[in-house]
Formats: C-alpha cells, sequence, structure tokens
C-alpha cells in the first residue's frame, strides 16, 4: 500500500531544485542551475520547458537512487502558478512516472507550516522572483497574492555588471560565480541606502576589502549596499515593478480592508520572511521600515520573523512539504491517487489541493 511508504518531497526552484523524503529536516539533494539542452525548467517560478522539468526530474529520482512508481510524491509549487501548469505537472507525475499518488501545495503555505505557524503574511524573496501573500489557518487568499519579478539571480548579475564598470572584475565564465561569493559575504541591505551611500563615498575606510581572483586587493565602493537596494527599487537591476516592500504593503492593505472580524484582518500583525535573499543582513529591518513609511506611523502590533537559520530559511518549503507529508493518516486521506486521477482528472486535483 503506498500509504505505507515514504513520501519523496520536492521544491523545484528557479536557482535551486531540491529533493528529499517525508519527515526529514533537510533535502537529500539539491541541483543548482539545472539546464537541459540549454533550456531552464522554470524561470521567474512560472513559465516552464516541460522536457526540461521531466529531466530535471529524473535526475532528483536518481540522486534519492528510487523507483518514483513505488513512491507518493508531494511537490511545492508557486503560488501564482497557472492552473493549466499545476494539472500538466500532475500528468507528468501519473502518466509519465506513474507514481502511486500525487499532492502538490504552494511554496508560500508549506514555508510557513515549517514555523509551527498557519496563518500570516508570508513574503519569500527567492532566485528569480519574490512573493507576497496573506494566509489563514493554511489556506492562501488568491486576491492578496503579489509579486516582483527581481531576485537574488538578478542582484548577482546587478553586482557583475557594476564590478565590471569599474573593471574590477573580467566579463568572462566566472563572474556570476565570483559575484555570487562576493554578495554572500560583503552585501547587505542598507537602513537608508541614500544616507549610507554617501557616508561611504566621504570615508572609503568602511568600505568591504576583498581579494580578487588574479591576487588583487581591491573595496568595494557602494556595490555592496547598491546591487541589494535593487530589491526595494528594482529598476536598479533592470527589472520591472514595484518593489519588495511594495508588494508586501498591497498584501497588507487588502488585509486591513476586510470587513472588521474576517478572516485576514488580522493577519498583519505576523509577517514571515523566506527565501535566499531573506538571508541579506538588515533585510527584516529594512521591510519593516518601508512599511511602517507607507503607513505614516510605527506599527508597534506588527512581528516581522525572518527565521535565524540559514538552511530553514532556504529550504522552509521543503522542510514544510517533509513535516505535513511526514503527518500521521495525512498522505492516506489527502494524496490524489493513481486511480482517482484516471477517474476524475484534473478534478481531483483541484478537490484535494488547494
Amino acid at each position: 500500500m503506498w500509504g505505507e511508504m515514504a513520501a519523496i518531497v520536492a521544491d523545484l526552484g528557479s536557482g535551486l531544485a531540491r529533493f528529499g523524503w517525508s519527515g526529514e529536516g533537510q533535502p537529500k539533494a539539491l541541483i543548482s542551475g539545472f539546464e537541459h539542452e540549454g533550456r531552464c525548467p522554470v524561470t521567474r517560478g512560472t513559465t516552464m520547458d516541460w522536457s526540461a522539468v521531466e529531466a530535471l526530474w529524473e535526475k532528483g529520482f536518481a540522486e534519492l537512487a528510487v523507483d518514483p512508481k513505488e513512491h507518493p510524491i508531494l511537490l511545492a509549487d508557486s503560488p501564482t502558478l497557472r492552473e493549466s501548469d499545476r494539472e500538466k505537472m500532475a500528468e507528468l507525475m501519473f502518466e509519465t512516472f506513474n507514481v502511486p499518488a500525487y499532492f502538490v501545495s504552494s511554496q508560500s503555505v508549506l514555508s510557513l507550516f515549517s514555523t509551527g505557524y498557519t496563518s500570516g503574511v508570508v513574503v519569500d524573496s527567492g532566485h528569480g522572483v519574490a512573493h507576497s501573500c496573506a494566509i489563514s489557518e493554511g489556506f492562501t487568499f488568491p486576491h492578496t497574492i503579489f509579486r516582483l519579478d527581481c531576485g537574488g539571480g538578478d542582484l548577482t548579475s546587478n553586482l557583475g555588471d557594476l564590478l565590471t564598470e569599474r573593471s574590477l572584475l573580467p566579463d568572462d565564465d566566472e563572474l556570476l560565480t565570483t559575484c555570487a561569493r562576493i554578495k554572500e559575504k560583503y552585501c547587505y541591505v542598507a537602513k537608508d541606502f541614500a544616507l549610507e551611500s554617501a557616508a561611504i563615498r566621504r570615508d572609503t575606510s568602511t568600505a568591504p576589502r576583498f581579494k580578487l581572483p588574479d591576487g588583487r586587493d581591491v573595496s568595494l565602493e557602494t556595490e555592496h549596499i547598491r546591487c541589494t537596494e535593487a530589491l526595494f527599487q528594482p529598476a536598479l537591476a533592470g527589472c520591472r515593478g514595484h518593489g519588495l516592500a511594495d508588494i508586501v504593503w498591497d498584501t497588507m492593505q487588502v488585509c486591513d480592508d476586510d470587513r472588521e472580524g474576517g478572516p485576514i484582518s488580522t493577519l498583519t500583525q505576523f509577517v514571515f520572511c523566506f527565501g535566499g535573499n531573506s538571508l541579506l543582513p538588515g533585510f527584516d529591518v529594512r521591510l519593516k521600515k518601508e512599511i511602517e513609511m507607507r503607513a505614516g506611523k510605527p506599527r508597534t502590533n506588527m512581528f516581522i520573523s525572518a527565521l535565524t537559520g540559514q538552511e530553514e530559511r532556504l529550504h522552509s518549503a521543503f522542510i514544510g512539504g517533509s513535516i505535513l507529508a511526514g503527518l500521521a493518516g495525512f498522505p492516506e486521506n489527502n494524496f490524489v491517487s493513481k486511480a482517482e486521477f484516471g477517474e476524475d482528472g484534473a478534478k481531483a486535483l483541484h478537490k484535494r489541493c488547494t
């Protein structure tokens, strides 16, 4: 009986795919920057190349050394994924990989579940996209979902542009790898970008210094805060749309406008931050400042939580999925079986996976 088998848990992010087992605290396999015949399986959380998606699943199963016919699957997907893509993924699971059962849930819901909470405003800022949404008792309210097509990959590329403009780094195949290391070690989110930029220009001794791959010892000017500022001013990285604080504020405004006592009227008291960009020092402090600026007053009852553990923030959707799939009776009562999908098709998915 498939309900007695450990479930495979997967989170196919834009920059990093995670595969592992229900009941385990960390993914067993991490696949970064995967491409199939030059095509990416997932772009900015939603756009998919299906041949690349299938190849990524095959690699994930190989990394776990499993036959997918023998294990149910739980997938964390984007909160803005098209219904047609969600249905096509289920078809891939049942018709190509012949899995015995399948369940899918939003990355935002699963990330929140990883904290032990089931309600709040979730901010997830990853490699290619950021989302903000309100969740109550494990259910996402679609009209509260807002997205920003600017993520960690854009910050890294932006840093590369800034450093090549100063001729500090050559524009070669190693540029983005070098910039990713610089970003992780030296970059942070300024509480006041204009003020801190001016202070660095007045006193360059405060800027971080580092060695380039060719041995040169150089100092950053304002690149270490300018590249991350793109989260709040996307145009700095060549991205369109409003900044991260704007989409979070939009979600909160929808919650605040809910009728008194409504299911989402009090959710803005708890804001949970996930994704690799939330690891940047100063991320949560700047976000709270920006929200209070838009509110025109301090929000003393607002608690912004950025988990202290790096692994918890990087793999939060996987961890939440692992916990959920490991709950006694959950797979048997909630997963869509192959027989059920064969009878009802996409209707079974819509019925069980919200």
